[in-house]
């Protein structure tokens, strides 16, 4: 199951601190409501500079369950509150995603990728301060945005047919896509 949108146009920009989000939301709320409570197999977030962010969720049993966990990442995050041992945890485990050693190869595609986006070196420079000075606050502070990006509305479920048909009030449309 997959929530995306944007809070692009809305007048918030992008932070670093998005990136420290979709650790601590890997490793702790969703993590936690999904995984072990809901038993998805897995699940994820992200959330691009261009203003994009998503929620997701695979193998999911849950559908309705589900939702409303993406729902509450909101009221999650304006009540966000760890010890600083927690944050600096939520720091270290950002940084060591983007501080992966890569091949000559994949420097190359990431660096072309940067070009052709527009990312200079200056932005993730920038970025990059703002994952090492995250605070509490700052995390809390990311609330608007993910409220943007769940305000947009879209829904998609690829799934068992039944489990979909029972929750079918939470679609605008289902589709059968696959045909033998």
């Amino acid at each position: 199951m997959a929530r995306c949108g944007t809070f692009a146009g809305t007048g918030m920009e992008y932070t670093g601190a998005l990136k420290i989000l979709k650790v601590i939301l890997s490793y702790d709320y969703l993590w936690i409501n999904l995984r072990v409570k809901g038993g998805a197999y897995g699940c994820m977030s992200g959330f691009g500079r261009s203003g994009e962010g998503y929620f997701a969720s695979y193998r999911d049993p849950n559908l309705k369950e589900t939702n409303q966990i993406y729902e509450g990442v909101v009221e999650y995050l304006e009540n966000f509150q760890v010890e600083d041992r927690d944050m600096t945890k939520y720091v270290i485990g950002t940084i060591s995603d983007m501080d992966v050693p890569y091949p000559p190869s994949t420097k190359g595609n990431r660096g072309l990728s940067a070009y052709l986006s527009g990312v200079t070196s200056e932005m993730m420079g920038k970025e990059r301060e703002e994952v090492l000075n995250a605070s509490q606050e700052d995390i809390r502070r990311l609330a608007p945005i993910v409220k943007a990006v769940l305000s947009t509305g879209s829904l998609c479920v690829i799934g068992n047919e039944e489990k979909i048909a029972a929750e079918s009030s939470m679609f605008a449309e289902t589709k059968n896509l696959f045909h033998s």
